[in-house]
């Protein structure tokens, strides 16, 4: 499944839909924390192209930095939406 991290729909506090870039910051989250080589290649893709496809592998790992880096209103948007990569229903 493509995720688009250039374009992430959230909510304000008034419930309207709002868009958000997290491109650069997960990329940067990654690229700054990880030993793993496979990790630093997907940091540098979603930093320089925004929009990748992610499969379950993905998913766990930008999972678990969205957990360790975004604020609350970002991980109700996003973490769904890795979930259902994760662990999709049959």
């Amino acid at each position: 499944m493509k995720i688009d991290f250039r374009k992430i729909e959230t909510q304000d506090i008034e419930g309207n839909k709002a868009y958000i870039n997290i491109s650069k910051e997960l990329g940067n989250a990654i690229y700054n924390k990880t030993a793993d080589i496979g990790e630093l290649e997907l940091a540098r893709e979603i930093y320089k192209q925004g929009e990748i496809e992610v499969d379950a592998e993905k998913a766990s790992i930008i999972d678990k930095y969205v957990n360790e880096t975004f604020l609350a209103f970002v991980k109700e948007s996003i973490c769904p939406v890795l979930d259902d990569i994760i662990n999709p229903k049959k």
